[in-house]
């Protein structure tokens, strides 16, 4: 039962009772985030622009997002009792100001391009350790920001961020990049940071109350791993993780292909035409799960868009025309943002408050895994050893019929097999009946 009382929101429930503030705080703190993500992402393209001119190289800037995803894959249980500890607001903020320190070192650094780039590889690792930090502390702070119904909607807002500033960093980069350099860029991340992180520590932000803190003795080691425990006990939201972790390893590599088989595909008067559909994809789909707001059967959303997204590769894989492929990559872009936002809401509301910094942690541990071993599986597949293990010569004509052919047939058999990993991940989840009631289920 909710009760309004002069503007405040209390809400009973088995797990907590939490003071929720005004309805306007969330929408002002996310706004305050995508302001100061639009000038880490144009400052992220600018970077890499410089590493590729000075060095003339790819690999320095796969080595670059490596580093920056290491600190979570070997330190994320401590990154979690940080979030978990500290009060949320401050980790929050810790998290974004040390991204900013690391942003302006790694662009002096990169000023004056070292002789080695160790250094460069170092500060991106603790920047990472920042950007993990930030990010579980703003997803365990989503439950005490709104109401369990509201969950979804601020979800699918906070998912929605990334694409928009996708969208807008790449132009404004380019406009800046190329008469005033870097320096310039680096500014008006600075003054991103300084607009949105400063607001945010005027904003009064909720916090758990005292008695929802575990104020034991901590054990470092045994507190690390609580986020796993939990996981491990509950299994219908570990079986529903690694559904998500396999989802992040089938979709990250083969989406990296995608310039280069619309290349092959179509020519390069067409690449601007689907990469606008597929960025158009991404924002249609977390704007209406935004304006869709509360999602009553989540799991039943979570897989009707897997299942969309898992049969849109296929399409993709298999479409010759353009207009066919601007429509599947569309629509297999459309879900993901919704699906995702969704499975945080499932996580925050199983979730004890105490333990929700370890709990994504963990998910984020995960991804640090799935995500790079996508791309070092996918490259090597689509350049060498699917050619070399299956000559497109000695394939039979139905199969190069339905594959097609040419630079681009061994992206498309990528794209199909992904779609049908997806499908089959997605079947399996969903045969467990416990994952089928965590939306009926309030206590696991």
């Amino acid at each position: 039962m909710d009760l309004q009382f002069h503007g405040s929101f209390f809400c009973c429930h088995k797990r907590r009772i939490t003071m929720y503030p005004s309805k306007a705080i969330p929408y002002v703190f996310f706004g305050l985030q995508g302001f100061s993500m639009l000038g880490s992402r144009m400052t992220s393209i600018a970077i890499g622009l410089k590493l590729f001119h000075e060095t003339g190289q790819s690999t320095p800037l796969l080595l670059l997002a490596l580093f920056n995803e290491l600190p979570l894959l070997f330190l994320g249980g401590w990154i979690g009792i940080a979030a978990d500890r500290w009060k949320r607001k401050t980790a929050i903020i810790a998290g974004d100001t040390g991204q900013a320190v690391c942003t302006l070192l790694l662009v002096i650094c990169l000023i004056n391009i070292p002789s080695t780039l160790w250094p460069v590889y170092g500060i991106a690792a603790v920047q990472g350790l920042f950007v993990a930090l930030q990010s579980s502390a703003t997803s365990a702070i989503i439950p005490l920001m709104v109401r369990d119904e509201e969950l979804d909607r601020m979800n699918a807002l906070k998912e929605l961020l990334f694409p928009l500033a996708g969208v807008i960093a790449p132009s404004l980069t380019g406009v800046l990049y190329e008469p005033y350099g870097i320096s310039i860029i680096l500014t008006v991340d600075l003054l991103t940071f300084l607009v949105g992180t400063g607001v945010v520590t005027l904003l009064p932000m909720p916090e758990m109350k005292h008695e929802e803190r575990q104020l034991e003795k901590p054990r470092m080691w045994n507190d690390s791993v609580q986020g796993f425990r939990f996981l491990w006990t509950n299994k219908p939201l570990l079986h529903l993780l690694l559904y998500f972790g396999w989802w992040n390893f089938v979709l990250n590599g083969p989406l990296e292909l995608a310039i280069p088989f619309f290349l092959q595909r179509t020519g390069s008067g067409n690449l601007t035409f689907l990469l606008g559909a597929m960025n158009a994809g991404a924002l249609a789909g977390a704007a209406a799960a935004v304006w869709w707001g509360h999602f009553p059967h989540k799991i039943r959303f979570i897989f009707a868009g897997s299942i969309l997204t898992a049969l849109m590769f296929v399409m993709l894989g298999t479409s010759r025309h353009v207009i066919m492929l601007g429509a599947a990559v569309f629509l297999l872009m459309l879900p993901l943002a919704m699906t995702g936002a969704l499975f945080y809401s499932i996580l925050q509301r199983k979730t004890p408050l105490s333990l929700q910094g370890r709990v994504f942690a963990a998910y984020g541990q995960l991804c640090a895994v799935t995500a790079p071993l996508s791309f070092l599986i996918t490259g090597p597949l689509a350049d060498q050893w699917l050619e070399t293990l299956f000559p497109e010569a000695k394939l039979p004509p139905w199969l190069r019929c339905f594959i097609g052919s040419g630079d681009a047939t061994w992206i498309g058999v990528i794209f199909v097999v992904s779609g049908i990993l997806l499908l089959l991940g997605a079947m399996w989840t969903l045969s467990s009946r416990q994952v089928r009631r965590l939306d009926s289920d309030i206590d696991l």
